[in-house]
């Protein structure tokens, strides 16, 4: 009860103290996203991983709420195509990924008048649909496709955080659950890994921009005063 009393105390300070109240506006981006998977096999025993690389498709749309000049709120939503790349033995790759529509919720410090700012939060996210690419040494050899699929954990959720100055920012994020189920990999008609992988820890590195949003109320005190006209 102490604390709680305590903490009420100073976000109504911070508030206090703040200029006047702005009104919520959106800022809108995309960016690159580096992730990387730690896997591991059937018997668990850890499987070689590659970074993924991926600049398409990616996009949010962030509604902010400033209670002060700096603090703030954020959620809003957005879509990311995240994956992992993983060799079960030397000669087979896996290229594994999902679109997913996040939901994030976030609370940010910093300066944001002058958008220099860090925010810590959390996504609810839903892998909507699903690709895997299986190649035998340089060459191709299996490709599955499906939406909603069973080879992912349709809901995941992740934690993150991100450093924001001007436009740019570097994020970094961590997905709570597997990202893959195990399932059949197959390779060719006879060939296939069974219950593949075992465990999938997902996380990623995104480095992004995030256009400025534009308060309604900017220009309310600019307002040009109508014309009399004297008899």
């Amino acid at each position: 009860m102490k604390y709680s009393i305590v903490t009420l105390f100073f976000i109504c300070l911070i508030i206090k103290n703040s200029s006047a109240q702005k009104k919520p506006y959106f800022t809108n981006g995309s960016a690159f996203i580096f992730s990387y998977g730690l896997a591991t096999d059937s018997a668990g025993k850890d499987v070689h991983s590659n970074v993924r690389f991926s600049a398409w498709y990616h996009f949010d749309e962030t509604l902010n709420i400033d209670f002060s000049k700096s603090a703030g709120f954020i959620t809003g939503i957005g879509l990311a195509n995240i994956g992992m790349i993983t060799k079960p033995n030397d000669t087979i790759t896996l290229k594994q990924r999902a679109y997913s529509l996040n939901v994030p919720v976030g609370f940010r410090f910093g300066n944001l008048e002058k958008r220099r700012f860090i925010t810590l939060g959390a996504t609810a996210e839903v892998m909507l649909d699903y690709k895997e690419k299986v190649f035998d040494g340089n060459k191709k050899v299996q490709k599955h496709h499906e939406w909603l699929s069973n080879n992912t954990n349709l809901i995941n959720p992740a934690v993150f955080i991100r450093y924001q100055k001007k436009s740019m920012y570097v994020c970094a994020k961590y997905y709570l659950m597997d990202f893959l189920k195990p399932s059949v990999i197959h390779i060719n008609e006879t060939s296939f890994i069974p219950a593949y992988p075992k465990t999938s820890q997902l996380f990623y590195i995104a480095i992004g921009y995030s256009g400025k949003g534009k308060s309604k109320d900017k220009n309310h005190n600019n307002t040009v005063p109508k014309k009399v006209n004297l008899i």
